[in-house]
């Protein structure tokens, strides 16, 4: 996959399949921050963090200054093998794409 993505012209379009769940963590993180690139993802995500904003932070008074306890971030994506997302490629991502290459399998370009 490696010639695979010096292939791929930034702007493409692109749909990757997770085949395998990887044991390392920060691998597992890497995918999720690829997954999470997806436009209806980050639109999801979105449209939550403005609702968290305007309904589910906490404001309270802490010496004398606004204290705001803020919501964790939403979980929209789910990492487990057979999900598929697609992403806008970039050269910035090539490194990302290419050290988790073994647990995803390029579907269409």
């Amino acid at each position: 996959m490696a010639t695979a993505t010096a292939s791929i012209k930034p702007g493409t379009k692109v749909t990757y399949k997770v085949i395998k769940m990887p044991a390392a963590e920060s691998v597992r993180k890497t995918i999720f921050r690829l997954m999470r690139m997806e436009s209806r993802v980050q639109k999801a995500l979105d449209l939550l963090a403005k609702r968290r904003a305007r309904t589910d932070n906490k404001h309270n008074q802490r010496g004398g200054r606004t204290w705001i306890s803020r919501k964790t971030a939403s979980r929209v994506v789910v990492l487990k093998p057979g999900v598929s997302f697609t992403i806008s490629y970039t050269n910035q991502l090539a490194p990302d794409i290419r050290s988790v290459q073994k647990y995803l399998q390029q579907t269409s370009k």
